[in-house]
């Protein structure tokens, strides 16, 4: 079998005791992991009825990678007619360069009934199962098979086979053999065919892609099992194999998904995150008319902070079919979040006049005609969203236009501004509370004085315990009024909430050093305007006082920032660098200190470095054409010439003729000298 080549044999173990079992289910989600909590797994456990037992590979193990996707394939081709059919995997842990992770348990020797016993009855409801065991050669493939059914429970147990099978054959016969033996074990069940021929089962008669597919799924399997055999390349290279030879083979897209938002996820090697963008861009290309493909790449790009790119494929994405809410949504979110208001809202509007009519597209563009002035236009908008999907956005922004109603009878006003109050009041107790409507709250707190407001602020902050926002906004309530300290049962939550963002973070620390420290914000003015004036004495007690505050709070990001500055003209840049590498370690989003990073790791020869810290610089500032320059002139420095030239070629597309791009580029060495 030609692509069982791509891949080494697994690692081995020859029995289920001390595994651990993980539960590979039909159904691949577009673009989503299928990690679950342990949970989650043990539910699913308890839901199956049906085992497909991983397949023995009876000639030393040969054929790990098929085996595995074949069995996998008959699970969720019984999964999808309706029964209740897993494709387990187990595994054991192995000891790597002193370490120990999971290793497949790879089944050399044929099924006994004593361990296929052991593997169905990890499955609480589990009554019959397949047994299976395969022979593969170069040219030949030998299956044999039985259908089980468990008889009694605990060490009385025993195994009844109610049906054989059996073939031998050449991978040309192979998904005959392999979606006959589904129907027989299908119709055992009682459950009816989803499909009449194999050629419909597998979405294609392409022998070859087919055999790759059913190796690429296989490797999904050992991925969502927690192990990584083999290098990313040689994972992803059965599935575009199998696309390559046939586009039209939904089955592998699918497999693909869910394989590439692992390794993204994961990161087994350096290369999982470029090979596996490049394989959803191969994909894409190769199914032009595959929204999925388009969107899930799209995301993955601006996963990894290349926007630019990712809004040329949520376009594409979005042209195929605009009334696809997700694809809408993410789309104009990630034009928002790179500071693109005006494309966001055009897209907004495109969508919802090709009859988009996703909730979240709705209250997205209430949001947007809101930021344009258009509060009247908004409101239909934001009526729907609250009405048909509950968003939480759309409760402040409707309570915002209602606030400020453009009524002019008394009357009229107080019923806007008593329902703008009922809509704040409703968002509250909703799962999730969002910006608009604490903005809301604390804007009617502080300049209405509206004890209301207060009163469902309180509400917020107790309903919402875990939400490091809320409670900000709670905390905030306080900060700006005439008791501070009550503050501090606030801020004391967030830091200790495992799961914060670094700004609600950064909130917290700062508030408190504010209160435990007379005078802060006055002090801490003058230590910013010191250490970016140019007096070495005012340096000097700037520093002093920024290490009391780390010394207080080390994990408050912004005192190493300003330290690093403040000692970089007396200690040099060696000193600062060690200041910003705490820095960046708290606050890794922070632009400014990103850039001084890669100007000090330049300046002390070290520019590949200094080229992580300017990736990281662009995808926080996309639209800034200087970190852009930086960027490119920094891999050129580095000997990364290849993506040197992507990132000039890249720019000069957007930005014709620009003189710096044009520079870079012109001073590269053509790749035919690098080749030699």
């Amino acid at each position: 079998m030609s692509a069982d080549e791509t891949n080494p044999d697994f690692d081995n173990a020859e029995a289920l005791d001390d595994g651990e079992l993980m539960i590979d289910e039909s159904g691949e989600g577009e673009g989503e992991e299928e990690e679950g909590s342990p949970a989650e797994l043990q539910q699913a456990a308890q839901a199956i009825d049906f085992v497909c037992l991983p397949i023995a590979c009876t000639n030393e193990g040969k054929g790990a990678p098929l085996a595995m996707g074949i069995q996998r394939w008959w699970a969720q081709e019984l999964a999808e007619a309706g029964g209740k059919a897993a494709a387990p995997v187990f595994t054991a842990l192995h000891e790597q360069q002193g370490r120990k992770i999971p290793a497949l348990m790879i089944f050399r020797e044929p099924w006994t009934d004593q361990r296929a016993l052991e593997g169905i009855q990890r499955f609480a409801n589990a009554r019959r199962g397949l047994v299976t065991d395969m022979h593969v050669q170069e040219d030949q493939l030998q299956v044999s098979a039985r259908m089980v059914e468990l008889n009694g429970s605990g060490e009385g147990a025993s195994l009844t086979t109610l049906e054989q099978w059996a073939f031998a054959g050449t991978p040309e016969e192979l998904p005959a053999k392999l979606f006959e033996l589904q129907q027989g074990i299908a119709n055992r069940l009682g459950l009816a065919a989803t499909s009449k021929t194999w050629q419909e089962a597998f979405g294609s008669e392409n022998i070859q892609a087919l055999v790759s597919f059913l190796v690429g799924l296989g490797n999904l399997s050992a991925l969502q099992g927690r192990c990584v055999p083999t290098t990313s390349e040689q994972l992803l290279s059965p599935l575009m194999d199998a696309l390559a030879r046939a586009p039209e083979m939904d089955a592998a897209m699918q497999a693909l998904h869910a394989m590439v938002d692992i390794l993204i996820g994961g990161q087994p090697d350096q290369g999982a995150i470029p090979l596996s963008i490049q394989a959803l861009n191969i994909a894409a290309q190769r199914r032009k008319g595959d929204q999925g493909a388009w969107h899930h790449l799209a995301l993955a790009l601006r996963r990894v902070g290349d926007v630019g790119s990712a809004v040329q494929a949520f376009q594409q994405a979005l042209n195929l079919n605009p009334q696809n809410p997700a694809v809408a949504a993410t789309f104009i979110d990630t034009l928002r979040s790179a500071g693109d208001v005006e494309n966001a809202f055009k897209v907004a509007q495109f969508a919802v006049e090709n009859g988009n009519e996703g909730p979240v597209v709705f209250a997205q563009l209430g949001s947007l005609l809101i930021e344009n002035d258009q509060f009247d236009q908004a409101e239909p908008f934001l009526r729907r969203a609250v009405e048909e999907g509950q968003v939480p956005s759309a409760y402040g922004d409707l309570a915002n236009v209602l606030w400020d109603t453009a009524e002019t009878e008394p009357a009229k006003i107080r019923e806007d501004k008593e329902e703008a109050l009922a809509l704040l009041a409703h968002a509250i107790e909703q799962p999730s509370l969002a910006k608009s409507s604490l903005d809301m709250l604390l804007d009617l707190h502080e300049e209405e004085k509206l004890e209301s407001a207060t009163r469902m602020l309180l509400r917020a902050a107790e309903k919402h315990p875990q939400n490091a926002t809320v409670l900000r906004y709670g905390a905030s309530m306080y900060l700006d009024g005439d008791n501070p300290l009550a503050a501090r049962p606030y801020l004391e939550k967030i830091l200790a909430l495992p799961r914060r963002s670094l700004d609600d973070d950064a909130f917290a620390r700062r508030s408190m050093l504010a209160l435990d420290i007379e005078d802060f914000e006055d002090r801490y003015d003058a230590v910013i305007d010191a250490v970016r004036g140019d007096d070495p004495k005012g340096k000097q007690n700037a520093a002093k006082f920024l290490r009391e505050l780390i010394a207080r709070d080390p994990r408050y990001w912004q005192p190493h920032l300003l330290l690093a500055l403040a000692v970089r003209g007396s200690d040099g840049d060696t000193a600062a660098l060690a200041h910003l590498m705490d820095a960046v370690r708290l606050r890794p989003n922070d632009a400014e200190v990103r850039s001084l990073l890669a100007i000090i790791l330049r300046k002390l020869g070290r520019p590949r470095e200094a080229v992580d810290h300017l990736r990281a610089v662009v995808a926080i500032n996309p639209r800034d054409v200087e970190p852009v320059i930086a960027l490119a002139s920094c891999m050129r420095d580095a000997n990364l010439f290849d993506e040197a030239r992507q990132v000039c070629t890249a720019a000069l597309q957007m930005i014709p003729d620009h003189p710096e791009f044009k520079r870079i580029l012109d001073g590269l060495p053509p790749p035919r000298e690098r080749q030699n």
